[in-house]
């Protein structure tokens, strides 16, 4: 079935495709507690983030809607009287499968303007010569993907991988934004897509996802559980950092496993979702729009996460029965991110009495 309805709180404009997991009425009596383990401001902060957006889409009702979460929320801690609250004024929706819930962060690097003999690591702008095709726009029938590449002898071919462009394939085309210190940290600001450089003049300079080569993506975690080095499901970023720092040599080689490489852009203030919304630590989601369009409020529940999250967020590797929960900035942040990974449930808030958009197929 579709998961997108005009009941939900979600973009007027999201698209109406069937949903690779199917939500499922839940009865009132049926209700999960619906306590909330962090602060209300926060959830008020990504509702209004995201208020505009909805206004742009002419989506009042959606506006209307989330605001009586808020006050339902505020007039009824008691979890009883909420259930029941809820149960007259919203209708809630279970993903039929169980939600693989892990965590992300905005990474903070330090980084210089000009490079010496520790910061020599660069952090690239996208080249003027990369190259995003749609297949579909040229009527293929191909259902796959962008492909990304760039242009030689009239054809598109392959843009350099991570052990490429690392080997110099880039040096000398001023597309460096900054250097960094830590391989290591330059490659999980690649994967997490935004972050910030602490400057040695005390500045902070932000820099968000431009592109990527488009090379196939492998997570490091998975090439050192692959080759045995770490225990499965023991491959946490702090275990990582540890692994490396005991066998320098081995790094440069287990880095290259992942052929893509991100492209940065300067940008301030703070890290933005593909929704085009500030996040908000703890409240923003990261989710695949086919299961939760882009702006749903929901309710997820996990043995390290009961709240109400907003999706303003996407990725490449968030696909299915899978969301991202944004934890913030920092090492701190970092560490936690690189723990979680954990099944769950997650509801989708609907209001009551409006019937849902037609499947489409």
């Amino acid at each position: 079935m579709t998961v997108r309805a005009l009941a939900t709180l979600v973009l007027a404009t999201a698209c109406a495709l069937r949903a690779p997991v199917a939500p499922l009425p839940v009865a009132a009596r049926d209700l999960p507690p619906l306590l909330d383990d962090l602060d209300l401001a926060s959830l008020e902060t990504a509702i209004e983030r995201t208020v505009p957006v909805w206004e742009r889409a002419g989506d009042a009702g959606s506006v209307a809607a989330a605001r009586a979460l808020l006050e339902t929320l505020r007039r009824e801690p008691d979890p009883g009287a909420r259930r029941k609250a809820f149960g007259d004024r919203f209708r809630l929706v279970r993903l039929d499968d169980p939600i693989l819930t892990t965590a992300y962060y905005e990474p903070e690097l330090a980084a210089r303007l000009r490079p010496d003999r520790t910061f020599r690591h660069p952090l690239y702008a996208r080249p003027p010569d990369l190259v995003d095709v749609d297949p579909s726009a040229f009527g293929s029938g191909c259902r796959c993907g962008t492909l990304t590449g760039r242009l030689q002898g009239g054809r598109i071919v392959p843009y350099p991988s991570r052990a490429e462009i690392e080997a110099g394939a880039l040096a000398g085309r001023r597309l460096e934004i900054a250097w960094t210190d830590d391989p290591l940290a330059l490659f999980l600001l690649h994967v997490q897509g935004s972050g910030r450089l602490r400057l040695d003049d005390g500045r902070i300079l932000g820099v968000r996802y431009a592109g990527t080569n488009g090379r196939p993506y492998r997570s490091l975690a998975q090439t050192l559980v692959a080759r045995g080095l770490l225990p499965a499901g023991q491959a946490t970023i702090p275990a990582i950092r540890q692994y490396l720092a005991a066998h320098p040599g081995q790094q440069p080689a287990l880095l290259a496993e992942n052929e893509r490489y991100t492209f940065f852009r300067v940008a301030g203030g703070e890290p933005v979702g593909s929704l085009g919304v500030t996040l908000t630590p703890g409240r923003s989601i990261a989710a695949d729009a086919r299961v939760v369009p882009p702006g749903t409020v929901a309710y997820l529940r996990t043995p390290s996460f009961v709240r109400f999250v907003v999706s303003q967020d996407s990725g490449s590797a968030i696909v299915g029965a899978r969301v991202d929960v944004f934890l913030g900035t920092g090492r701190e942040a970092e560490e936690r991110a690189g723990q979680t990974s954990e099944h769950g449930t997650l509801y989708l808030l609907r209001v009551t009495g409006e019937p849902p958009t037609p499947t489409r197929d």
